[in-house]
């Protein structure tokens, strides 16, 4: 078996940035860093857990961990800004999305579903 493409990981990220946001619709992808800490390869369940790290007026941070087997595999921040493509400029983050992106995961009814994306590793 070979190892997991390190673009692969960007999909990952994004599988659980839309699990967090429920769409990607109202934002746009300003930065993402990925640090790779250990190979990981094809065929082995991959989990992400991720959490706000930071809201802003208009932006926020995602913190991400990749993980399988028991073993991170990648770290990465995902800074994400609210837009209105309609006015064409970033607007303040909704305060719905704050409330939750701010709430203690206990208060979450499902707080592992909703912060978390598995899947299996698989060739790009």
């Amino acid at each position: 078996m070979g190892h997991v493409n390190n673009a692969v990981y960007s999909t990952y990220l994004e599988e659980a940035r839309i699990g967090v946001l429920g769409d990607l619709i109202d934002f746009i992808l300003a930065r993402v860093e990925i640090d790779f800490r250990s190979e990981l390869r094809m065929g082995e369940e991959v989990e992400v857990r991720t959490r706000c790290s930071r809201i802003g007026t208009k932006s926020f941070d995602l913190e991400h961990v990749i993980a399988a087997d028991g073993r991170v595999v990648a770290e990465a921040k995902s800074v994400l800004v609210s837009y209105d493509y309609g006015r064409g400029e970033s607007v303040p983050v909704p305060d719905e999305l704050r409330a939750r992106l701010t709430r203690p995961p206990a208060a979450a009814t499902t707080a592992e579903s909703r912060i978390s994306g598995r899947g299996i590793a698989e060739k790009a």
